[in-house]
């Protein structure tokens, strides 16, 4: 149902991106807004609500690029 490089909004609230399809409606992804706090997990479709927005994805950049610019990344 989801691809590779997808981002969701998972049940749990948290934004992910799917960086590996490992099987059908089995993902490998990266939860969280920088090195901080980044995380790898191991999703299924059950876990994802639904694909993010492209508003939400927005947010997370920003979120993100906030964090990497201060540990001086960017």
């Amino acid at each position: 149902m989801y691809e590779e490089f997808d981002a969701v909004l998972l049940k749990d609230g948290r934004y992910a991106s799917l960086d590996n399809v490992d099987g059908p409606g089995v993902y490998t992804g990266t939860v969280g807004d920088g090195p901080r706090d980044w995380k790898i997990v191991y999703l299924t479709d059950a876990d994802i609500e639904r694909k993010l927005t492209d508003e939400e994805q927005n947010e997370w950049a920003r979120r993100s690029d906030q964090q990497l610019k201060g540990l001086g990344y960017l």
